[in-house]
């Protein structure tokens, strides 16, 4: 922004003065161009001023806004002075903002322009937090007027000065440079805090920033100031009042003089000549005309003073309050209409998308039928449902075990599953060698491998389970009305007593093992879910725009149709925009139809509980066998031996007890090898050392079958029948079931009423977009 830009500025006529009812209807469009942005979410950024300078800040200020603020003291913190365009308001009404930082000005309050000076003084302590002033009218354009406190430069030691020319410190320096610019740039009452604060405000780029000084023949010590905070001064404007004094206490000798000192080459930046009034003139002003006129009145001083010095016309636009108003009202409006082609590529944006919307929904209306729901109901199941599952079931890495897999701590405390009980409703807790040998215990699983930790476990707490202390009411009744001096006789009970408690101790431990195992494979489900959301997102990454019949597009309803909140033109705000992706045109997707999804997931509980209750069926005929005797007992020589000599311990015989079981219905017994009668207590001793091998036989061969039966009959079904099963269940479906199923009747009033509501929404838009050009060419084109 060269100097001379201010000559050759545009073709607008000189001088731009907004502030003028002339200009009524560019008010009015931009008013509607700011709601339209505001309501499409679209920034448009304020134009931001920062006035710097030793003294008359506020008078050029109070001048430029065209009204009178009363005589302002020197304040001692910023003020933040925000003009707001608003219809409602034919007078300015001023706005002051909460101040937390002082006590009794926790609300806004409203206050006359005759006053704020006094209610300035009264919020006029030393701090860095502004005073936040709004003032709003009909004809303002919004912009931000920052007036930190006064300034002083601190003169410079001749040791410091190095060089003629300034050398640039960057802003986003270190804390140590920035505070060395800070205190050899402003000081005043504030010290080292006025320096920062000056640094603070002039730091962000947008800000256009206004030096304020006497206009004198001397360099002005702004100008150093000015090369600090912007270097390449192509964000800078000088205004230099009292120019008035200048050209009649030190006035120029001709025409030629006065063109040099306008034209200095020091300013490269757009510099303004003013003549300002002074409070106490400013404060008689009674309204905005008499202010503009007395304004106008100094100005015309100074234009006759250098007009009998014959200076150079092309000077006229840069001495004047009303040259200084007419570039910064244009510089502002300019920064508007940068925007006015964005608003509108925003609001096409809108349509669009409607418009996309509304065909979408329209194909959806066409494809929602038997044929086209089968389809998809088939590809859901298939592709995404049962594919899932099977990878869990046999190993993926898919589902995300770090989020999804359970320990076997966190398994146990769920309240499906919980810990191991043994039939009397004791705890089993296995020791640490045990607790060692469950694979994975501390590792986070899900499916077939969770499965396969469970059996494991399953295994280890069988194997602490130990026969019971026999009662000799027991062993009595096991061994009947026969001599217990016979070998068969006691190979009887024992196999009895060790087959009804093998029954008593792992029934319990079967329920609990199917109830965990059902809970592992229904749990699969949700986290089949996260999967398919999953591979969503990285479908969405890899291939963009590319529609898939699982992307997530559900068609737009009336909640999420008035999330954008558009208004009209005319004000109306009832109908908006839905935004959605691009990438989402799918015509059906399945996770509009939960009633869908929970039919399918249902048909998987079905299966897994059915084939749990087989599997369990199964495991139940290992307990379930007529009277069972290890037959080469009664051949075991150590035990005829005992049998003949009481005296002799069954724990020294040594005899062993594998063999193979064999069951018979006989009633017939088997010969007996001595008449020797045993003692009760002998007998009671026989007969437990005996049932507690077998018992540890039977515990053994049964656990183990089980495993066996729950990885064929159970694990391996999930991998081959499930699909099968729920396919065949989806191929049954009839036409009308299915629709049921989908609920087509209700989402077909849905998508009509979707339909209806877009089509209003389109409607609306293309009415905006007539709207919008018409007052953007308004705003653009101003009644000069």
């Amino acid at each position: 922004m060269d100097r001379q830009s201010v000559v050759k500025s545009t073709a607008i006529p000189f001088p731009l003065n907004f502030d003028n009812q002339k200009y009524e209807d560019m008010y009015k469009a931009y008013n509607k161009i700011m709601i339209l942005a505001r309501d499409l979410n679209a920034f448009i950024e304020i134009p931001e001023f920062v006035f710097i300078g030793k003294e008359n800040k506020s008078t050029l200020i109070e001048s430029f806004i065209g009204f009178s603020l009363g005589q302002v003291c020197n304040i001692l913190r910023p003020l933040h002075i925000s003009l707001n365009n608003n219809p409602r308001y034919d007078k300015p009404t001023v706005t002051f903002k909460r101040d937390r930082s002082l006590d009794g000005f926790e609300v806004d309050k409203l206050v006359e322009i005759t006053n704020v000076a006094e209610e300035i003084s009264k919020r006029n302590s030393k701090t860095n937090t502004p005073i936040e002033i709004t003032i709003e009218y009909k004809y303002y354009l919004n912009m931000l007027l920052i007036e930190p406190p006064n300034v002083a430069i601190q003169p410079q030691s001749s040791a410091t000065v190095t060089s003629s020319t300034p050398t640039p410190i960057s802003l986003s320096s270190s804390s140590s440079s920035a505070n060395l610019l800070a205190s050899k740039i402003a000081k005043l009452s504030l010290g080292q805090e006025m320096g920062e604060m000056i640094l603070t405000y002039t730091k962000p780029t947008n800000r256009t920033l206004i030096f304020v000084d006497n206009a004198t023949k001397s360099e002005s010590e702004m100008l150093e100031l000015a090369k600090k905070l912007d270097y390449k001064l192509d964000r800078s404007i000088f205004v230099f009042n009292k120019f008035n004094n200048l050209l009649t206490t030190d006035p120029f000798s001709n025409g030629r003089e006065a063109n040099r000192f306008l034209g200095s080459s020091n300013f490269s930046a757009p510099t303004f000549f003013t003549t300002l009034p002074v409070p106490e003139q400013s404060s008689k002003c009674k309204n905005k005309e008499e202010l503009q006129e007395f304004c106008e009145k100094l100005q015309q001083k100074d234009l006759d003073i250098l007009e009998q010095l014959q200076f150079d016309k092309k000077f006229e636009r840069n001495v004047g309050l009303t040259a200084f108003k007419h570039f910064i009202n244009e510089l502002s409006w300019r920064k508007y209409l940068d925007n006015v082609p964005e608003v509108l590529k925003r609001l096409n944006s809108f349509r669009t998308t409607s418009e996309d919307q509304l065909s979408q929904i329209r194909q959806q209306l066409d494809k929602t039928n038997a044929i086209t729901l089968r389809q998809i109901a088939n590809s859901y199941v298939s592709i995404e449902f049962i594919q899932c599952i099977e990878k869990l079931v046999t190993r993926t890495l898919e589902g995300n075990p770090s989020l999804n897999g359970q320990t076997l701590e966190e398994e146990k405390s769920q309240d499906e599953t919980g810990d191991w009980y043994d039939h009397n409703g004791r705890q089993i807790i296995l020791n640490d060698e045990k607790s060692a040998s469950v694979p994975f215990s501390d590792n986070k699983l899900y499916g077939g491998q969770q499965f396969e930790r469970l059996l494991s476990e399953f295994k280890c707490i069988t194997e602490v389970i130990e026969l019971d202390e026999l009662s000799g009411s027991e062993i009595a009744c096991a061994i009947g009305s026969n001599r217990p001096s016979n070998v068969s006789v006691l190979a009887w009970a024992a196999s009895d007593l060790a087959q009804k408690k093998i029954k008593e101790a792992l029934l319990p431990l079967v329920d609990q093992l199917f109830k965990r195992s059902t809970y592992i494979l229904r749990r699969l489900v949700d986290i089949v879910d996260r999967m398919i959301e999953n591979k969503k997102k990285s479908s969405f990454r890899r291939h963009g725009n590319s529609a898939s019949l699982f992307q997530d597009n559900s068609s737009p309803s009336s909640s999420n149709l008035s999330g954008y909140g558009i208004q009209s033109m005319n004000g109306a705000s009832d109908y908006s925009a839905p935004v959605r992706p691009s990438h989402e045109s799918t015509i059906v997707n399945v996770e509009d139809h939960p009633y869908f999804i929970y039919y399918v997931k249902e048909m998987y509980f079905k299966y897994v509980d059915q084939i749990a209750a087989d599997c369990k069926n199964k495991c139940m005929d290992e307990f379930y066998t007529t009277r069972l005797i290890y037959w080469d007992l009664q051949s075991n020589k150590d035990l005829k031996k005992f049998t003949e000599s009481p005296s002799t311990s069954l724990n020294n015989s040594g005899f062993s007890t594998k063999s193979s079981a064999t069951t018979t219905n006989t009633t017939g017994s088997v010969a007996s090898t001595s008449s020797h009668a045993l003692s009760s207590k002998e007998t009671h001793t026989i007969v437990t050392e005996l049932a507690s091998k077998l018992f540890q036989d039977i515990r053994n061969r049964i656990s183990k079958n089980i495993m066996l039966k729950c990885y064929n009959y159970f694990l391996i079904p999930m991998q081959m029948d499930l699909k099968l099963n729920i396919q065949d269940n989806i191929t049954k479906l009839t036409d009308t079931m299915l629709e049921e199923i989908f609920e087509v009747q209700t989402t077909k009033e849905r998508l009509r009423e979707d339909e209806r509501h877009l089509s209003l929404i389109c409607n609306q838009f293309v009415q905006q977009e007539e709207n919008y050009k018409k007052y953007s060419h308004q705003f653009s084109h101003p009644a000069f």
